[in-house]
């Protein structure tokens, strides 16, 4: 089906081509070629610093190593969260089964359907800034206090839900192929019993469970999540009828592409032109395209602080563009600001 002129998607398809010309075709090529070792590295590592940090924090250590313990276990769910979407939705590295497998391993224990995350996103994908966009309950988001319980798990699942306005669930497979309708009826008993054996822990350990995964899932996970949305496509404009500003341009570095897996802020715009691109290839694609996006997109960013102030303290809108001075502001060099 052919997409409208101004549409998002026919300016995705016009940023492909404006990187192949820019970059090279063969450049592009080599910046989709996967890695298995690193790609196994990233599943393998992030389950097992997320059992040894559990472990450790089970031992219930001094207060303030519970409280950075706690705070890595949240982002470490996130991290999960974030190894699945690019190995297994986008990717799906190792074929169907494997990828499926995957996803349970890393998604399940953020109490996730991982076939519903997966419709929902890919649909993100396919429809992004259109009323047919899976992350659309977003926009009910509309004030400091939906936003701050958005910051917690049960504001998520209520959002999610459509609670706050009309529409399906994001997690959603009624509409799905039967294989993933199927697919979802085994998943939701897996959720249940692995759900199951977190309560039964947790009646026999209370204080090590609390710890080692209610705070980190309950409050760590959401705020972070909360973050990642605001470097996607909070400052956005979606009608601009250009791809360099379908999200929020900020400008990462080092510390923010490592906490984010390459996804947020400017290696999110690259992640919507190219989903395809593994994580590790998408920072060095974001440092040879910087000169394009500046001709592209007016508003950058350095600053968290300053967009999480407009995110939460002066409200602004998602996914419309955001007035100085916590939006606009003049290019700058690349790496972030606290």
């Amino acid at each position: 089906m052919s997409q409208p002129a101004n549409s998002p998607q026919h300016a995705i398809q016009a940023a492909r081509h404006q990187i192949r010309a820019y970059l090279g075709a063969d450049q592009v090529k080599a910046l989709h070629r996967p890695l298995p070792a690193l790609d196994a590295l990233a599943v393998i590592s992030t389950l097992l610093l997320a059992t040894a940090n559990s472990a450790w924090l089970a031992t219930l250590p001094p207060v303030l190593w519970l409280a950075a313990g706690a705070l890595l276990q949240g982002w470490l769910i996130q991290l999960a969260g974030l190894v699945s979407h690019d190995l297994f939705v986008h990717r799906r590295v190792g074929g169907e089964r494997w990828s499926q497998f995957g996803a349970l391993l890393l998604t399940l224990p953020r109490l996730s359907l991982p076939v519903g995350y997966e419709t929902a996103h890919l649909c993100h994908h396919r429809h992004l800034g259109s009323e047919q966009d899976s992350e659309q309950y977003k926009q009910a988001l509309t004030s400091r206090r939906r936003r701050l319980l958005f910051s917690t798990l049960l504001g998520v699942r209520l959002v999610q839900a459509r609670k706050l306005d009309q529409g399906r669930h994001y997690h959603d497979v009624s509409g799905a192929s039967a294989a993933n309708r199927a697919r979802a009826v085994r998943e939701r008993w897996l959720l249940r019993l692995w759900l199951l054996l977190m309560i039964v822990l947790t009646v026999i350990w209370p204080a090590q469970m609390a710890w080692a995964y209610w705070i980190p899932l309950l409050v760590v996970a959401p705020v972070i999540n909360s973050i990642r949305l605001v470097l996607e496509h909070a400052d956005a404009d979606v009608r601009s009828g250009d791809a360099w500003q379908l999200g929020t341009w900020y400008r990462t570095g080092p510390v923010s592409r490592l906490l984010f897996l390459w996804d947020s802020g400017d290696c999110h715009l690259v992640h919507h032109i190219f989903p395809r691109m593994p994580f590790y290839h998408v920072g060095a694609c974001v440092d040879a395209l910087t000169p394009l996006i500046e001709r592209h997109n007016p508003r950058p960013h350095r600053s968290l602080a300053k967009l999480l102030y407009g995110w939460y303290v002066l409200a602004l809108p998602h996914r419309q563009p955001w007035p100085g001075p916590a939006g606009a502001g003049r290019p700058a060099a690349s790496g972030e600001t606290v």
